[in-house]
């Protein structure tokens, strides 16, 4: 069964998924590939975070965008995209995967890309050295009052 695994992963996922039906119908089976499948549940749960990591760093990017060049004819843009990222990624948030966000990682991510671009606009105006939003807030999925946050920090209290 492992060398299904290896030459046809949808075939091998396919009688994966026959087996574990007929199983939980009680039927006796043996030819579950345990090892393999074990690992790819795991790994699907990974991927899920991973992809929600990656669409909340995207949005982190262009919200300092905006706030890094807040007069930028591509403020609206950049916001819009936020708005999508953030939408995708409160979809696809799970409670479990909390402990796996680290979001000053991502945030610190973000704004390295950020200050390393070359903006029209001249240089990237001062931004707050550490995230100063929540993941809740992220997840809640309105970019305009991110970037009033990221406004309000940038600018002091």
């Amino acid at each position: 069964m492992s060398g299904l695994y290896d030459a046809d992963f949808v075939l091998w996922s396919e009688q994966q998924a026959g087996l574990l039906r007929r199983l939980a119908r009680g039927e006796r089976v043996n030819d579950v590939d345990w090892p393999n499948l074990i690992e790819e549940v795991e790994s699907l749960g990974r991927s899920e975070a991973r992809a929600v990591r990656s669409l909340l760093q995207n949005a982190l990017e262009h919200l300092l965008k905006a706030a890094a060049w807040p007069q930028a004819p591509s403020v609206p843009k950049w916001l819009a995209e936020a708005d999508a990222f953030l939408d995708s990624a409160g979809d696809d948030y799970t409670p479990g995967m909390a402990a796996r966000i680290e979001l000053p990682l991502l945030y610190a991510r973000a704004l390295k890309q950020v200050r390393a671009l070359a903006c029209a606009e001249g240089p990237p105006g001062p931004l707050p050295p550490e995230c100063p939003v929540t993941l809740a807030e992220l997840l809640a999925g309105d970019a305009s009052h991110l970037l009033g946050r990221l406004m309000i920090s940038r600018t002091g209290p």
